[in-house]
């Protein structure tokens, strides 16, 4: 009697499970990478804080000193799993691991040191207290360039997403760039009022001095101390104006 193929337990992905990986990745305040190490070939993992770029990439910022950044500068292939676990049972808690190449970030040119300073102070806005490793001249950024990524979300629940599906292309993010620091600051000293209400009223927060964070084409993140909480846009805003209308239309939703 002929045997039937196994099921696969990868499901076909959903919109839901991409906008769960994309909100996951963009929380994310640290995760464990994986590296190879180089007189081994076994894997090696620690601990590293997390921040993303504009297109949605995770970034580091880590010494040179460090075992896992010399495996990284060996050999890029890289995985990092973000997800924080509640309580109870840890596995029954959503994570993601993140598969790509890992490469510094480069300094080169006038423009890529330009990116890298925006990439800085990305990663700054969320880890304000890494500002004593920023001025040690062994700590340099990295980025990991996603090529897929396998997503658990419960028991049951395990999809494969793509570079695709995760990140946005560089024409969506170049008008942003150059504006997303103005806009935080603008957000944050004249309209602190309207980022506690996105927090508390859009995304189910604590009330609180809430400050922006980041923003993207996709969305705004927020902190509140160690607490983290990011509202998504309903339409991709590629342009300051676009953003500036979408802000202003959730401010509005959270007064009523």
């Amino acid at each position: 009697m002929k045997s039937e193929p196994a099921k696969s337990p990868i499901l076909e992905t959903t919109k839901d499970a991409i906008k769960l990986a994309k909100m996951m990745l963009r929380l994310a305040r640290f995760g464990a990478v994986a590296a190879l190490e180089p007189e081994t070939g076994y894997p090696i993992t620690t601990r590293t804080n997390v921040a993303t770029t504009m297109a949605g990439n995770p970034i580091f910022l880590m010494s040179d000193l460090a075992a896992h950044t010399k495996a990284i500068k060996q050999n890029g292939r890289t995985s990092l799993l973000v997800g924080e676990p509640g309580k109870g049972d840890p596995l029954a808690h959503p994570r993601i691991t993140l598969i790509g190449t890992t490469k510094a970030v480069s300094t080169t040119t006038q423009e890529q040191k330009e990116n890298e300073k925006n990439l800085r102070q990305r990663y700054l806005s969320r880890h304000p207290k890494a500002e004593l490793y920023n001025q040690l001249p062994d700590f340099f950024l990295y980025e990991l360039h996603i090529e897929r990524a396998l997503l658990n979300a419960g028991f049951g629940k395990a999809y494969q997403l793509t570079s695709d599906e995760l990140t946005l292309k560089t024409q969506e993010t170049n008008e942003l760039t150059g504006a997303e620091q103005s806009i935080i600051a603008h957000m944050n000293e004249d309209h602190h009022d309207a980022i506690e209400n996105y927090a508390v009223k859009l995304c189910s927060q604590p009330e609180g001095k809430w400050r922006m964070t980041g923003c993207d084409p996709n969305g705004i993140d927020m902190m509140l101390g160690d607490k983290a909480a990011r509202l998504d846009f309903k339409t991709i805003s590629t342009t300051p104006n676009q953003v500036r209308e979408a802000l202003v239309t959730y401010a509005k939703q959270a007064k009523n």
